[in-house]
């Protein structure tokens, strides 16, 4: 049995689609590599250059991963998938005008990618008006159902990526003084308010400070200046690049400030690489969000979950992945390409309109590594609710992968 149909049993695809990929013979042909017959093509718009690019590796390693395991299967409809990577050079302008190439010149049939909401938002007019299946990992609270039909995401929007840490900071940690500094990508940008919004509507607290940077900034240590003198006894972290979470946690030090940071995914899916940089003491008071197939609590079995056997593949795969920031790095886009060829096949076609209803009425049969997703006709975020944890030291992982929670025996 070949390592994609274990994922398959494990519940990495659905059930059905599991059994439609499996019910096709596979012709062993690689992604990329010259075909002898027609292919499914998908189109992989990310950063290769740009403010992004150190994703744009990650996203571009983990599409790979996941084409050849898809081929490996039987591919999407009985053809084999052709990934063509195309450059948005972390350029909104330049990423639309390459989305119109991927769907015009080269003919793909779904597209993944691009990585930042601010990219994806006028790439997702592009391919609804194509009527193109498309899953990214936007966070943006504005890529709603009507803006984009055919769009998902394997992100939950900003807000929901911080909840749990507010939870935490407040009933756990006991802080009052709360602040929040985020990047001025569209996704934070979202964010930040509907964050505030719950502080007060839930917590009946007030922020003491916020406080914005740019992508890949040099230096965050005037804004965090700013929130240690506003008082702040807990700082809350929303950032798209995982370069920006190195130098907050590097520029914490600089100034000799302990405040708990509390981050959204990005801190914790490049923590491993970035410990090995800013070394393990930067990770001091750092808590952050995961999804919850890739968490455990102690004594939970080493090496037998889905994420845990990927984990396992990666590093027999991808040289040097721990660079890359480990597994954990190559997952939100792992899953894109996994989730597509599940809804594809479900639908029997790849019709952007019948696929989004296959998979609006069939979430609960496609069981990603991640833990559980949940959409609707109101909601393409897929990750549901339960699926969002804390997770303490999250540069700190178990020998399979896997970071432990922070609400074990609570």
């Amino acid at each position: 049995m070949s390592y994609f149909e274990h994922r398959a049993k494990d519940g990495v695809v659905s059930r059905r689609a599991a059994i439609a990929l499996a019910a096709v013979a596979a012709v062993g042909l690689s992604a990329g590599a010259g075909f002898a017959q027609e292919t499914f093509k998908m189109g992989g718009l990310t950063s290769v250059t740009g403010g992004g690019a150190s994703v744009g590796v990650s996203s571009t390693e983990a599409w790979k991963l996941a084409a050849e395991d898809i081929n490996a299967n039987g591919g999407i409809l009985g053809k084999q998938v052709e990934l063509i990577i195309a450059d948005s050079m972390t350029d909104p302008t330049h990423g639309v005008s390459e989305a119109r190439r991927l769907i015009e010149n080269e003919g793909i049939e779904a597209m993944v990618g691009p990585v930042t909401s601010q990219e994806t938002i006028p790439v997702v007019a592009v391919t609804t008006e194509a009527g193109m299946m498309q899953i990214t990992t936007a966070a943006s609270s504005t890529l709603t159902p009507e803006v984009g039909p055919y769009h998902f995401s394997t992100s939950v929007t900003a807000v929901n990526q911080m909840i749990p840490n507010v939870d935490y900071a407040v009933d756990v940690l006991g802080a009052k003084n709360i602040a929040i500094i985020s990047d001025n990508g569209g996704m934070s940008k979202a964010g930040v308010s509907e964050i505030i919004g719950y502080l007060k509507d839930e917590k009946g607290l007030e922020p003491v400070a916020v406080q914005e940077f740019a992508f890949r900034t040099e230096d965050m240590t005037p804004q965090l200046f700013s929130l240690r003198s506003a008082g702040a006894d807990a700082v809350l972290f929303l950032a798209s690049l995982g370069d920006d979470a190195r130098k907050l946690l590097e520029n914490r030090l600089d100034i000799g400030w302990d405040a708990p940071v509390l981050a959204n995914q990005t801190m914790t899916n490049y923590a491993v690489g970035n410990a090995q940089i800013a070394g393990e003491e930067a990770f001091e008071g750092v808590y952050s969000t995961q999804f919850v197939g890739m968490t455990y609590c102690e004594g939970d079995p080493v090496g037998e979950s889905p994420f845990a056997k990927f984990v396992t593949s990666a590093r027999e795969r991808v040289p040097n992945v721990d660079k890359l920031g480990g597994a954990a790095s190559l997952t939100p886009f792992y899953i894109e390409p996994m989730i597509l060829a599940a809804a594809i096949n479900g639908a029997g076609t790849a019709e952007g309109a019948a696929v989004a209803k296959w998979l609006e009425e069939n979430s609960d049969q496609v069981e990603p590594i991640i833990g559980p997703i949940s959409v609707s006709g109101t909601n393409h975020f897929m990750p549901a609710p339960e699926a969002i944890k804390v997770v303490k030291q999250p540069h700190m992982v178990r020998e399979d992968g896997l970071t432990e929670r922070a609400d074990c025996g609570m």
